[in-house]
């Protein structure tokens, strides 16, 4: 006879979250139960997740977003509950630390943004695609893992990475346009200085002075240093103070505070 220890432990959970059955769930109802985590521990487990939110609802499905190729986390994550009610319960755990790293949830960026889309289709028609600048990324980042990052949050109509025709390698920079401008708005918002292989990346608007052959203008610092250009601690931050200035980019606190401190910041607080 067949064994059944199912049935003997059936809260039991080696590797995943028991899945309930979803046949009669659609789309827009298994992502009304969905909540969209950030900035997690590089060493969490989906197990780890699934403990830390049973304590406001059953979890149905863990879904970690991992490197292809490393297999690592990139430190973001969907988690559905079984119960639509979690979702506001679980995004009130938002600061929390889960593996000594403050958690941020949110509701599932697909309900969120075809909410977004809804009302503004309504309110004023479609906005039509928007184009983002994504810089500072690290070389071994590939199109694919940025459509990874940046797709939860709105239909992607294109990504273009970069490439150094010489060595084939990622110049560190590229483009992302989205199908409707409130999505790109909302991936600018949630990504801009979002940590990804180690380094925040820049995520910005690109205008119409601003394509991919006047793209020098949004190069970090570390594409400048390789193409010749050496810049010291207080030359980076004038730099990032310049881009800030010229692009809505928004300068961190640090470095706010270290240009003020070495007198360099002279045009004031940049908005």
């Amino acid at each position: 006879s067949r064994r059944r220890s199912r049935s003997k432990s059936p809260f039991r959970k080696d590797k995943s979250p028991v899945r309930e059955p979803i046949d009669n769930l659609t789309p827009e109802e298994r992502d009304a139960r969905t909540v969209f985590c950030m900035q997690l521990a590089a060493r969490i487990r989906p197990r780890d997740l699934e403990e830390f939110f049973s304590t406001v609802g059953k979890v149905r499905d863990v879904r970690m977003i991992s490197d292809r190729n490393s297999r690592r986390s990139k430190g973001i994550a969907y988690v559905e509950f079984v119960d639509v009610s979690s979702v506001p319960l679980a995004i009130g755990l938002t600061g929390q630390r889960v593996l000594g790293v403050p958690i941020i949830v949110q509701a599932s960026q697909a309900e969120k943004n075809r909410a977004a889309a809804m009302a503004n289709n309504l309110q004023k028609g479609s906005a039509g695609p928007m184009r983002l600048y994504v810089g500072s990324l690290h070389f071994n980042i590939t199109e694919d893992m940025l459509r990874g990052i940046f797709e939860p949050f709105g239909r992607i109509e294109s990504i273009q990475l970069m490439m150094d025709s010489e060595t084939g390698r990622s110049k560190g920079y590229g483009f992302i346009t989205f199908s409707d401008s409130e999505c790109a708005k909302k991936a600018l918002e949630q990504l801009n200085g979002f940590e990804l292989a180690g380094r925040p990346m820049k995520v910005g608007h690109v205008t119409e002075r601003t394509d991919a052959s006047s793209a020098s203008s949004f190069l970090d610092s570390d594409e400048l240093e390789r193409t010749g250009i050496d810049l010291g601690t207080t030359g980076r931050l004038q730099l990032m103070a310049r881009l800030a200035e010229g692009t809505g980019l928004q300068i961190p606190p640090a470095a706010q505070q270290a240009l003020q401190m070495s007198g360099s910041l002279a045009f004031g607080a940049v908005a």
